[in-house]
């Protein structure tokens, strides 16, 4: 089970440059990827949300990269000194023929386009999408420990949920019982103080209290609460996929509830299901954070 929360860092040197990728996750009900990138970097684009999409199914991802030069290295350069002899005499003949008064300087020479050329060759995007690639890897990796170990917590969270659910719904099932003999009583007692004298219809109030069990059962609802948490719980343990199947299973959970609630006539009965529909409503909202 993993969360979509996570964050990872991938750096990949190379002679010439140092590539730093981050990338931040968090939960989204389809996978969206937003990217901040260097200039000139937009054709990587397409190939990180395909790296992306086969690694993760669900989630918002900030792609991050900054790109800087190595500082170890010693760029090379090439000093074309026929063409600076030529710009220098150039700039002689202007001088002469306008009688200036201005001598050129080095900068203003080497400020001429191709004086002074680096021999390191322009970069391939074949080359520099691969050395990207080796920081994105590590970065997603460094994002499936973290959703993993976020998922873990979740788990934890989960369960104790699940136990105060389990513990209350096995205290309704104790009340079910009791309140159809609290309704016979009270029926008694009622139809007593109507017709005071009157002999009581046995038959007649061993009627209306089977509808009334009939009625208030919630042995159903109890069975396939039960059910539905087996299998959540069962989802705890599987590494793929099981955020929407979680958040179906909670929703069916709700449903047994709210029929449970609106089957009880018991006030002891209707204060156990405000909690459990609390402990359900949390669960709920952290299952929107599992992949």
């Amino acid at each position: 089970m993993f969360s979509m929360t996570g964050y990872g860092k991938g750096i990949k040197e190379t002679k010439e440059r140092i590539y730093t990728l981050e990338l931040r996750a968090v939960n989204h009900r389809f996978l969206e990827v937003k990217y901040r990138l260097p200039k000139g970097m937009l054709f990587v684009e397409e190939k990180i949300d395909k790296f992306l999409k086969a690694n993760f199914n669900r989630g918002s991802f900030s792609v991050f990269l900054n790109i800087e030069n190595n500082k170890e290295y010693k760029q090379d350069f090439n000093i074309d000194f026929k063409l600076a002899e030529a710009y220098f005499k150039a700039g002689q003949n202007i001088k002469e023929h306008f009688k200036l008064s201005y001598d050129l300087s080095l900068q203003d020479i080497i400020r001429y386009p191709e004086v002074i050329s680096s021999n390191d060759k322009e970069l391939d995007d074949e080359v520099i999408w691969n050395d990207i690639k080796e920081a994105l890897e590590t970065a997603c990796e460094n994002v499936k420990v973290m959703r993993k170990n976020e998922g873990e917590k979740l788990k934890g969270f989960f369960q104790e949920s699940l136990e105060i659910i389990i513990t209350n719904i096995e205290e309704v099932d104790k009340y079910a019982d009791f309140v159809v003999g609290e309704y016979k009583a009270k029926l008694q007692d009622r139809i007593k103080t109507l017709l005071d004298a009157v002999p009581v219809n046995e038959d007649r109030i061993a009627y209306e209290v089977a509808a009334f069990a009939d009625k208030s059962n919630i042995t159903e609802e109890i069975t396939r609460l039960n059910i539905h948490m087996t299998h959540f719980k069962d989802y705890f343990e599987i590494d793929e996929p099981i955020g929407r199947k979680m958040d179906f299973l909670i929703q069916e959970m709700n449903r047994e509830i709210n029929t449970i609630g609106s089957k009880s006539s018991s006030t002891d009965i209707a204060v156990i299901i405000v909690t459990v529909k609390s402990e359900l409503e949390k669960i709920r909202e952290q299952v929107q954070n599992i992949e």
